[in-house]
């Protein structure tokens, strides 16, 4: 039975393995593979360290614009605070339109929910009147019609 030895690669009778020669000079170069390790080592951390920058640069960024959202929502009036709402809304899976109207009408300042409150009404009741109005001018129409229409 035979081995190889890993220096050497030549076969040789089993028993202990023969010890591996000196290096002849002290300015050997470094083997290439420890070199490519030391090399794929030093890329990892630097991977690990951009990407830890990139990551707290967007988090930066995320919380700067967080910040001027809310400033916005805040003094941005009642259509931008809608805006955001529905927005939100959408993301949440909610239904964005009623989360709008909501947050508008939260937004608004008393005198002006007393008169948005006052118009619905009053459009709440002059709708059937209106609708009444819109039906009698086109009956006069269609009337008008038929009697210019029939004497030719």
């Amino acid at each position: 039975m035979t081995a190889t030895t890993p220096l050497q690669g030549s076969p040789t009778p089993s028993g202990p393995p023969s010890p591996a020669p000196a290096p002849s000079a002290p300015s050997t170069p470094p083997e290439p593979a420890s070199t490519s390790q030391r090399l794929a080592s030093v890329a990892s951390s630097l991977l690990v360290a951009a990407i830890d920058r990139l990551a707290a640069a967007a988090a930066d960024k995320v919380d700067e614009l967080s910040d001027k959202l809310d400033d916005v929502a805040s003094g941005g009036g009642v259509g931008m605070s809608a805006a955001i709402a529905g927005g939100l809304a959408k993301l949440r899976g909610e239904n964005p339109v009623w989360a709008a109207i909501k947050a508008g009408v939260s937004a608004m300042s008393t005198p002006t929910k007393v008169v948005v409150g006052l118009l619905l009404i009053l459009a709440a009741v002059l709708a059937p009147v209106l609708l009444l109005v819109l039906a009698v001018l086109l009956l006069v129409l269609a009337i008008a019609g038929a009697f210019s229409g029939g004497g030719r």
